[in-house]
């Protein structure tokens, strides 16, 4: 994965390097948003000399994308002109007029503002300032396209953006802007591949490779037995998590041994072995609950997939008891959502033994916790399951009450 994303790295600074495009394309989805910006973090931090201006506003009409823009460069421009003039360094020159009035065109605006920012480099023409225009939502793609392309057309050789670079994001469902600038000079386009088949190509090459350190290699290993188990690759899921527990039970990492004997149980239960299931998350128990300060989301959820499992084969007292010790480990976890799943699957353990009360206390507990959270649907959940158990039992008042309860919760949506 880093050597994926290293690559891509690589090639947004030679754009930025270079010195014959002005603009890159970059053809990726919303979702790539996090590693993409990321990757420029990185970049920007790396250098001193260039300025990085990074936009992920969501597009709607180019007069609202180009206040946005501004407002947003404006906040940014005055903290530090703030701190410059507590530091008594010489501040940066203000805003234009122009820039901030929303009389402009938009376009004009944007302009403005980019080769306004030439003037912001620590050493005059000694740097690049980057634009990076990644919205995470475009509501009208024409509109954004022909923005970004009257933003990004110029005259050759004298354009009026020297010193500037644009990365703009265009998604590659539609193309919209990679035909809108089709035709236009020193404008560039680049499509990264950061699926999740790339991704894991990338992984499976790093793990395997000889050259990097080993921590370094077995690392990679608990996204790759996930991406297994997801796709039904079982028995490459076990042998990755079989690797894991090789590598650090004999280190005495607990932690992560126990992740590994719980995720084998995960596959195993997947693949309807459930008898080896209950022997691999019986064994994570012992290093997930190890030593004073132990692995509390592992232990919590080996103990959450044992009552679960339990449930499945009908050993009802075996499920209560986990489910007990899975609604401690969750407050002491603050986990309201997985305490009040697990008084439930409590309660319905409880009930499967004939006993009745503790089965009501049960889902009373869960239904106060769901009250206090605001959590309309468990509380309709649980206060449903008190009403059939208070009228199997020929208690009448009591789930008249629930009822009542119900209703003031309303319809579900």
């Amino acid at each position: 994965m880093r050597r994926l994303l290293k690559e891509i790295g690589d090639y947004l600074q030679s754009f930025v390097d270079q010195r014959d495009d002005v603009a890159l394309i970059l053809a990726a989805p919303a979702a790539d948003a996090l590693p993409v910006l990321k990757i420029v973090e990185g970049l920007e931090g790396a250098s001193a000399s260039d300025l990085y201006w990074v936009v992920t506003d969501n597009f709607t009409d180019p007069a609202h994308y180009a206040e946005t823009v501004v407002q947003g460069f404006s906040t940014r421009h005055e903290a530090v002109r703030l701190a410059l003039a507590q530091r008594d360094m010489r501040p940066w020159p203000p805003i234009p007029p122009a820039i901030l009035s929303s009389a402009s065109p938009p376009v004009q605006r944007l302009r403005e503002l980019t080769a306004f920012t030439r003037e912001l480099l620590p050493v005059p023409n000694g740097g690049t300032n980057v634009w990076v225009f990644f919205p995470l939502e475009v509501a009208d793609a024409g509109a954004y396209a022909a923005l970004m392309a009257g933003l990004l057309r110029h005259e050759f050789p004298f354009p009026w953006c020297h010193h500037l670079r644009f990365i703009v994001r265009d998604d590659p469902r539609s193309g919209a802007l990679r035909r809108s600038v089709a035709g236009m000079s020193r404008i560039r386009w680049y499509q990264p591949d950061l699926s999740l088949e790339a991704v894991n190509r990338a992984l499976e090459s790093e793990a395997a490779d000889p050259g990097l350190p080993v921590p370094e290699r077995v690392a990679m290993l608990p996204m790759l037995a996930g991406n297994d188990y997801a796709w039904g690759r079982y028995a490459e899921a076990l042998k990755k998590y079989e690797l894991l527990l090789r590598f650090h039970a004999p280190t005495g990492n607990h932690a992560m041994a126990a992740f590994a004997l719980n995720g084998m149980g995960e596959v195993y239960e997947k693949a309807g072995d459930l008898e080896r299931a209950n022997q691999s998350y019986e064994a994570a128990l012992v290093p997930a609950s190890h030593g004073e300060h132990p692995a509390l989301p592992v232990w919590l959820n080996t103990v959450v997939n044992l009552a679960n499992l339990c449930v499945r084969q009908g050993r009802w007292a075996d499920g209560e008891a986990y489910y007990d010790v899975a609604q401690q480990l969750a407050t002491v976890a603050r986990d309201p959502t997985t305490r009040i799943n697990a008084l439930d699957g409590r309660a319905t353990c409880a009930e499967r033994q004939g006993k009745l009360d503790e089965a009501a206390r049960s889902w009373t507990a869960g239904t106060v916790i769901a009250a206090q959270l605001q959590d309309v649907g468990a509380c309709r959940l649980l206060l449903g399951r008190l009403e059939q158990l208070h009228t199997r039992r020929g208690e009448m008042t009591q789930a008249a009450e629930v009822r009542r309860q119900l209703a003031e919760l309303g319809s579900p949506a």
